[in-house]
């Protein structure tokens, strides 16, 4: 896998996004999304991995104050970078505990995708009374899980071993 690192104009792009995303309560959740008339810069695309995930839509779109961060966060999930993995992956939802919040391998049985996609069968799309994520940030999270929703950020237990030199 190949990794690539972000330009000047790619963070600058993800600023702009993520400040028009704008989380919980920063929005009225209609309109075209551009707040004033204007157009909307096209969405930032990542990799399917977990830590591009937590940089562009869980840091700045949903663990933000008042939403899915500190003691307070809603049904107890924090999606701040330092416990978000272990509060999604393989949890069960606490509105709906038969579905896991993200049950590895299958993005449409993922209590996450139907709030993201608003197909919960209980409570509102996220995020909530904003915009929804752009289609692109969606299906980056659906093909993450699809692929087994790995946490890319952990680091090998297994030492690295030579058997010979040639």
């Amino acid at each position: 896998m190949t990794r690539t690192i972000p330009t000047l104009r790619d963070l600058a792009l993800a600023i702009l996004t993520s400040a028009a995303l704008a989380g919980c309560g920063g929005g009225s959740g209609g309109g075209d999304g551009d707040g004033g008339g204007g157009t909307m810069p096209p969405p930032v695309t990542f990799e399917a991995v977990f830590s591009a995930i937590q940089a562009n839509v869980f840091t700045p779109s949903c663990a933000t104050a008042g939403c899915h961060s500190g003691a307070g966060a809603p049904q107890g999930l924090r999606l701040d970078e330092a416990v978000s993995f272990t509060l999604l992956v393989g949890q069960p939802s606490s509105q709906v505990p038969a579905i896991l919040r993200v049950a590895a391998g299958d993005p449409d049985n993922s209590y996450l995708v139907q709030k993201l996609e608003g197909t919960a069968s209980v409570g509102a799309r996220m995020p909530l009374n904003a915009d929804p994520l752009p289609q692109s940030h969606i299906d980056t999270i659906r093909q993450w899980i699809a692929h087994g929703a790995l946490d890319d950020r952990a680091v090998p237990t297994d030492p690295i071993r030579v058997a010979g030199l040639p």
